[in-house]
């Protein structure tokens, strides 16, 4: 089962992206981990509610990494020493705040075609504060349906340039993209995520549903 091949760390963060597919965001979650493997900072998307425990709820700051991060800085925990897992690979701001607060180290799931901005740690304005390792999972499953589970997201909320992201995405033919499609159109998945059901029986019932 895909769910028991995940550490605790991104057991976490994917359950938060969930969480925000529930809510009504994108599901994109993150945690940020400390050397001794505690997880000590959370995040998730809420860039779409009105109410939310997220302190960035309600605007377009409200990313699960720039989350995590506020929730880390106030913690005392000194970001230097800590790690972050985010289900999907960060933007530009994200990046941004990442080097701002001196995070020691990145890992994400799944590979953002439309904003994700992972190169930016190759750059040399970035090199000057020393190395970033940015770092795939290399799970090609879960990043699927992470995939899928933001495609059908991105054409829920209606945004033009998200809909015309998905409309126009490289390959057409790709089956992740063609099920994200089929699932809006349905509407039988945020109708599941209304029952909010655990995050190992979506996985599973997503993955029943890619691998027909």
């Amino acid at each position: 089962m895909l769910w028991n091949t995940l550490s605790p760390p991104w057991q976490t963060a994917v359950s938060l992206a969930w969480e925000a597919y529930c809510a009504g965001s994108l599901p994109i979650g993150a945690v940020i981990v400390a050397e001794d493997g505690r997880i000590v900072a959370k995040g998730r998307n809420s860039i779409h509610e009105n109410e939310s425990a997220s302190p960035l709820h309600g605007s377009r700051l409200a990313h699960a990494e720039m989350n995590a991060l506020v929730a880390l800085s106030q913690s005392g925990m000194r970001a230097e020493m800590c790690t972050l897992y985010t289900t999907m690979e960060p933007c530009v701001m994200c990046m941004g705040a990442i080097r701002m607060m001196r995070i020691k180290a990145v890992h994400f799931a799944g590979h953002d075609p439309f904003g994700g901005s992972a190169y930016l740690a190759q750059t040399p304005i970035y090199q000057t504060f020393g190395p970033l390792p940015v770092t795939p999972l290399e799970n090609e499953t879960l990043a699927d349906l992470l995939l899928l589970l933001t495609v059908e997201a991105m054409l829920r909320t209606g945004r033009d340039s998200w809909v015309e992201f998905v409309a126009t995405a490289v390959p057409q033919s790709s089956q992740v993209i063609a099920l994200g499609k089929q699932l809006f159109a349905s509407g039988e998945l945020w109708q599941l995520g209304q029952q909010q059901p655990a995050t190992v029986e979506v996985l599973t019932w997503l993955q029943g549903r890619l691998n027909c």
